[in-house]
């Protein structure tokens, strides 16, 4: 693809109410002059997990097939020298959508919090309670082990403003506007 080796993308990930959707939107209304674009995974519309399972088998295969279409889809972004792009997702599906893909200008980050701060912003921020359940507990466990495991770049927001999380990422990723 013409222009791959100038394009970086970024893969910001995480579990309910870690901070990824106010990331992105925080990063877009700041850099909105340059060629860069930003984009929200559930923005293609996310099915119940029947739906999910009757299409593709389960929940899991739903996510890595649409995982792997979204980083196709990215990848050719006419004029666009950074890419960010948040949703929830195994880091895995990440790293193998890119490498089937051939393309190694990628960076995974993954905003973190703690499971309180992750029910007084699920519960208080969202109102959105419902969300706060031992599966979602889990995957924020599950993708923290991943992360780890991979070396992945980490921003744990449990304790950070709006514009200390953008600040921590903008040093992390070398970002200046």
């Amino acid at each position: 693809m013409d222009g791959d080796r100038e394009k970086s993308i970024y893969f910001i990930t995480g579990a309910s109410g870690v901070g990824k959707t106010t990331l992105i939107n925080q990063l877009g209304n700041k850099y909105k002059s340059k060629p860069w674009a930003f984009f929200h995974f559930d923005s293609i519309g996310v099915p119940s997990l029947l739906e999910m399972t009757n299409a593709f088998g389960s929940p899991n295969r739903w996510q890595e097939v649409k995982t792997h279409a979204w980083i196709t889809r990215i990848l050719h972004e006419p004029w666009k020298e950074k890419i960010f792009l948040e949703g929830q997702v195994n880091l895995e599906f990440i790293r193998a959508g890119f490498a089937k893909q051939g393309f190694e200008e990628y960076t995974i980050i993954l905003l973190d919090c703690s499971e309180e701060e992750m029910r007084k912003r699920l519960t208080y921020h969202r109102m959105q309670p419902e969300l706060f359940t031992a599966d979602m507990r889990n995957w924020l466990k599950f993708l923290r082990k991943q992360a780890e495991e991979l070396g992945t770049l980490r921003i744990d927001t449990s304790h950070l403003t709006k514009e200390e999380v953008i600040k921590t990422f903008e040093e992390k990723l070398h970002l200046y506007g």
